[in-house]
């Protein structure tokens, strides 16, 4: 697969980078890369998209389908549909550390078992032409030799590229990411190697760039909390001036409006509460704002509250 030079990724999250979030991204100026949310290879085969919360997009260009399971016919069924829509790419998740994933066999704990993930993998390049990509962390423990032939072997299988979140299964988000693990798996592999983890502003992601040598940087959690920081990346790379922080309260009505667009009322206004968890972050007195959101009944209550802070000079 070919990618951009110094590619930008939007990483998939549960419940959080969805059509509604993608699209208030690219409302800055976008990234080169968008991944769906995580989705359940058991449901994909089934899902009505007339209906769907999850299999829903303004486009398709550059968005990536992730899925997750371990059962080699649900999951091969599942990547026969998703091509069929003829996305960017497909992805596996190798890397998702929640109990309740685990719980499965899925997920991370796929690292655990690389004849599993061999057979898996091996089937789903000959399911589909299109690109397919793997997901994954460093592993259970910070065992270098056992990613790398890890890696080696996901690589063998006719995988296009790999990201790696630079933090064991264990540590979840707890602790620094450790970019030399990304900066190895570079170094050993002939297929691109995106980097992820550890990226707190635009600075992070030249550094990443510098420290790893990676093909790409796929920004998570930050991206939440500022949806603007891929275009302030950009201009941070081609040497130009920081553009203006956005108005919060604008960006807050904005993604309000998308999720009002693409959402029924009652996913819309779960989601919001969600996203605001993260997006509050960027208000000095943002913890309170978010504790009367999530007190109030509906979306429409929720308008009120957010415009009269502002007024009331919330910042």
């Amino acid at each position: 697969m070919n990618l951009p030079l110094n590619a930008l990724f939007m990483a998939p999250m549960v419940d959080l980078s969805h059509v509604a979030y993608r699209e208030l991204v690219r409302g800055f100026g976008g990234c080169d890369l968008f991944y769906s949310e995580m989705l359940n290879s058991r449901i994909v085969p089934k899902e009505d998209l007339s209906t769907s919360a999850y299999l829903q997009w303004a486009c398709l260009d550059d968005l990536i389908f992730q899925i997750v399971g371990n059962d080699f016919s649900a999951m091969q069924a599942a990547i026969k549909r998703l091509d069929a829509l003829h996305p960017r790419g497909i992805d596996i998740n190798m890397g998702c550390s929640l109990k309740k994933i685990r719980a499965h066999g899925w997920g991370a704990s796929l690292m655990t078992d690389p004849g599993v993930a061999k057979v898996l993998v091996s089937g789903f390049r000959k399911a589909t032409d299109g690109p397919l990509s793997v997901k994954m962390r460093i592993g259970d423990t910070p065992d270098m030799a056992y990613l790398l032939g890890f890696a080696s072997m996901l690589e063998a299988c006719g995988v296009d590229f790999l990201v790696l979140h630079a933090r064991t299964s264990k540590e979840g988000m707890s602790r620094r990411a450790r970019w030399e693990y990304i900066a190895a798996l570079k170094a050993h592999l002939s297929i691109p190697v995106i980097g992820n983890g550890g990226i707190n502003g635009p600075g992070d992601v030249l550094e990443m760039f510098k420290k790893t040598g990676c093909d790409g940087v796929m920004i998570g959690r930050q991206a939440i909390v500022t949806p603007w920081i891929f275009r302030d990346t950009k201009a941070l790379m081609a040497g130009e001036p920081a553009p203006v922080r956005p108005d919060i309260m604008g960006v807050t009505l904005d993604l309000i409006s998308l999720l009002e667009k693409y959402f029924t009322p009652d996913i819309a206004w779960k989601r919001f509460k969600t996203a605001f968890t993260w997006l509050s972050k960027n208000l000095v007195y943002g913890h309170y704002l978010l504790k009367e959101i999530n007190r109030l009944p509906n979306m429409d209550a929720a308008k009120g509250t957010i415009i009269k802070a502002f007024d009331d000079g919330m910042s």
